[in-house]
């Protein structure tokens, strides 16, 4: 245990020379979540299917924090693809100490009615592709002593909607295996140095949110103990506490970052 003095914690935060990887870069979420990591002095590669918005926001990022930064495409349900980007974020970066998994799609409809090819599309994105990001970010981290994986679940793993609430189904599931998932890849990596948790947003002001009607949005509002949606850099502090030393104790564990959205 490091000794107790002056300026021991916010040293435990500091990710100076570290590199990290951010699928589904693009987007007021991912922006926020670059931003804290490169704040600390964190390296930041962005990846999703739509690479020149990942690239618009790696120059702000390097602009702003003065940190190496690069976007690149990213088709996360496709096995090469993700491999691809990982072995271009170790080749570019030096190495990769930190995954966050936010890739994310949904799909909006009553069960009985939502077609197949919706079930699928959630489960290849939100599933299937935060498990190909994990392993292939894992067979670079285990043989070079560890690293850190963070997953974006949601707070929808654990609330059930009413069809005037949400019709989300393939979404909520797909997150609810997302929880699951971390705890297990923890188990079974923690031998190996690699730390697995992830943040399970509540509402914030920025993709889905934004897509709902009004009149959901304010159901949502009223069920969060807060009263409100979240801003996206109120995820900055999970984020930092599950990247950094500062969360060396911590794995296998989901945090809710939800205004009470889950208690209420």
């Amino acid at each position: 245990m490091a000794e107790a003095t002056p300026g021991f914690v916010s040293d435990l935060f500091r990710l100076d020379e570290k590199r990290a990887l951010i699928t589904g870069g693009r987007g007021a979420l991912a922006e926020a979540m670059a931003s804290t990591l490169a704040d600390l002095g964190c390296s930041v590669a962005l990846a999703s299917r739509k690479a020149a918005d990942c690239e618009d926001t790696a120059r702000r990022i390097a602009d702003r924090f003065g940190v190496q930064a690069f976007g690149m495409a990213c088709d996360i349900s496709d096995e090469g693809s993700v491999e691809a980007v990982v072995a271009e974020t170790v080749s570019r970066l030096g190495g990769l100490d930190i995954l966050v998994n936010n890739a994310g799609a949904s799909w909006w409809g009553l069960p009985q009615d939502i077609p197949l090819k919706g079930w699928n599309k959630v489960m290849d994105v939100n599933v299937t592709g935060t498990f190909l990001a994990c392993r292939h970010a894992a067979r670079h981290m285990i043989p070079n002593g560890g690293g850190v994986i963070i997953n974006i679940a949601s707070v929808g793993a654990f609330l059930s909607y009413r069809p005037d609430a949400g019709q989300v189904v393939p979404y909520t599931t797909s997150k609810a295996a997302v929880v699951h998932l971390t705890s297990d890849l923890a188990a079974q990596w923690a031998e190996h140095g690699v730390r697995v948790n992830a943040i399970a947003p509540g509402s914030i002001e920025t993709g889905m949110t934004e897509t709902l009607d009004a009149d959901i949005q304010a159901k949502t509002k009223a069920g969060i103990l807060l009263g409100r949606f979240g801003a996206p850099t109120e995820v900055s502090g999970a984020l930092a506490l599950l990247a950094s030393d500062a969360g060396s104790f911590i794995t296998g564990q989901t945090f809710l970052v939800d205004g009470g959205q889950s208690h209420a």
